[in-house]
């Protein structure tokens, strides 16, 4: 045991090697990070990559030295989680809206609305995401071909599939 080692409890040659060692796992972060931008890396490689970092962190003899290291990656590992749960709803809200914005999803919409059971237009126009107009033109194109049929109670207006409307 060196004097060093034991005036100070630890050899400052061997700090030295592990903030060597700290410094090359932040610019491997930092290294995946870019190559992950400019490859188009998945999430699920990223994370592998992070996984593998965070174990050659617990391999490590000095774990006090690594911990705002371990505390950065655990931090961008849930970052990451959140940013693919946006992305997601942020690629379900585009398809939806690229669907709408075509007549026959608009049509698909309000044909399969029908056959959850919203029947009646005041229904359809409190979960429909368009006007009363778009709806009502939507309504008459598809009692047009066929797919449903109106039929009148009295003063009340329902809408049923035609499939529906033959079995009832």
């Amino acid at each position: 045991m060196s004097l060093r080692r034991w005036l100070l409890g630890f050899d400052p040659e061997e700090v030295k090697a592990l903030k060597a060692e700290v410094a090359d796992l932040r610019a491997r972060v930092e290294q995946v990070e870019k190559l992950r931008v400019k490859l188009g890396l998945t999430e699920e490689k990223l994370r592998a990559e992070i996984l593998e970092v965070l174990k050659a962190l617990d391999r490590k003899a000095d774990k006090a030295d690594l911990e705002d290291v371990r505390l950065r990656l655990n931090s961008l590992m849930k970052t990451l989680d959140a940013l693919t749960q946006q992305i997601e709803a942020l690629n379900i809200s585009l398809k939806r809206d690229q669907i709408l914005a075509t007549e026959e999803g608009q049509k698909e919409l309000i044909l399969r609305l029908i056959r959850e059971g919203y029947n009646t237009p005041s229904e359809l126009k409190r979960v429909a995401p368009f006007g009363s107009k778009k709806l009502y033109e939507i309504l008459r194109e598809l009692e047009r071909e066929g797919l449903v049929e109106k039929i009148k109670r009295g003063r009340r207006v329902y809408y049923v599939s035609s499939a529906e409307a033959e079995e009832g």
